[in-house]
């Protein structure tokens, strides 16, 4: 979007040797460079395990082993992709002066990184990052027990009718699957609906033996900013027992981080011709390999990619911003894109 014109008192640039102070009659624009941390999105699971009131009798009468023994909660690491979150750099700020009769032509985007010149800013691709936990069971419906059950003096008596209860409801979708019924539903809809309910109610009863378990994905998202090499650190610790913790918590197994920097140089030049510079700056970006495995040495991110706060700030030639051009620059890297005369 196009930033508004600010009229500034006194702007004094921090960045790679540059320094600024403008009068109280100049205009200007002021633009950062991108950084960008590493966002790592730690996807786990956690399954709930509930007990059921007649877990010992499971085998017994629903001729099941299938049954949670015990109330327990448990975690499961399932995936973790490796993505860049793109911050103004401050310690990168430059200004564009601007004369009274001179129209504004840098486009900045939301965070005031400058992403074109004389043009439109480039068309973002990325999607909404919507990130939703999602529960894989639907919601427990209360168990229907019969006044036998109810009434009954002992857990064992309990049990037994109960189980009786499922055989009946059982034996009644099967005949109305059958047709083999007094009075059938009026019409499919009715039907779908009847045995909807039947399956409900069985349901709520068999969880009675072999208890519940519910499961929901989680996220977990840790950023770090890369600086410089870094060999074989804890990024956290994943536990069974309590999920996503600390890197410092010995009750999980490591997840640990190795980065390997590389940053920008920019060659000295031989010509002993000073080329005029102008006031737009771009970036030429470093990289990072990046490299997370987990206890057992398996690699979960290996990946190789441009980071901007470790590159090198450069001015565009005056002789070339004479002539107008169109230029988008990268809102992630701050790297030209393209140049169109």
């Amino acid at each position: 979007m196009k930033r508004t014109l600010m009229t500034l008192m006194a702007v004094l640039m921090l960045g790679t040797g540059f320094a600024q102070v403008l009068s109280t009659t100049d205009a200007a624009l002021v633009y950062y460079m991108p950084k960008n941390l590493l966002a790592f999105d730690v996807e786990y699971t956690e399954t709930v395990c509930t007990q059921g009131p007649f877990y010992q009798y499971a085998e017994r009468y629903l001729g099941t082993k299938d049954v949670v023994m015990a109330d327990e909660t448990r975690y499961e690491l399932t995936d973790v992709k490796m993505d860049t979150k793109t911050v103004a750099d401050k310690n990168r700020a430059y200004v564009y002066s601007l004369s009274k009769n001179q129209r504004a032509c840098l486009t900045l985007d939301q965070k005031g990184i400058l992403v074109a010149y004389n043009a439109d800013a480039p068309e973002s691709k990325a999607k909404p990052n919507k990130r939703y936990d999602k529960k894989e069971r639907k919601e427990s419906v209360l168990a229907p027990l019969s006044e036998e059950t109810l009434l009954a003096t002992s857990k064992a008596k309990m049990a037994e009718s109960t189980a009786k209860q499922i055989y009946r409801i059982r034996e009644a979708r099967t005949n109305l699957l059958a047709g083999d019924v007094d009075r059938l539903p009026a019409d499919s809809k009715a039907l779908a609906l009847t045995l909807q309910k039947l399956d409900d109610e069985e349901e709520a009863l068999v969880k009675l033996f072999v208890g519940e378990k519910q499961v929901q994905v989680k996220h977990k998202i840790i950023y770090v900013e890369p600086e410089h090499d870094v060999t074989d650190s804890t990024l956290l610790r994943f536990s069974r027992y309590a999920g996503p913790v600390a890197a410092d918590d010995m009750s999980g197994e490591p997840i640990v981080l190795t980065l390997t920097v590389r940053k920008q140089v920019l060659a000295e030049s031989t010509d002993k011709k000073q080329v005029p510079l102008s006031e737009i700056y771009y970036n030429l970006p470093g990289d990072v390999t990046v490299v997370l495995t987990d206890a057992d040495g398996n690699e979960l991110v290996n990946k190789e990619l441009p980071i901007a706060q470790l590159g090198v700030s450069v001015a565009l030639p005056q002789s070339l911003i004479s002539r107008k051009p169109h230029i988008l620059f990268d809102p992630k890297t701050g790297a030209i894109i393209s140049i169109n005369e």
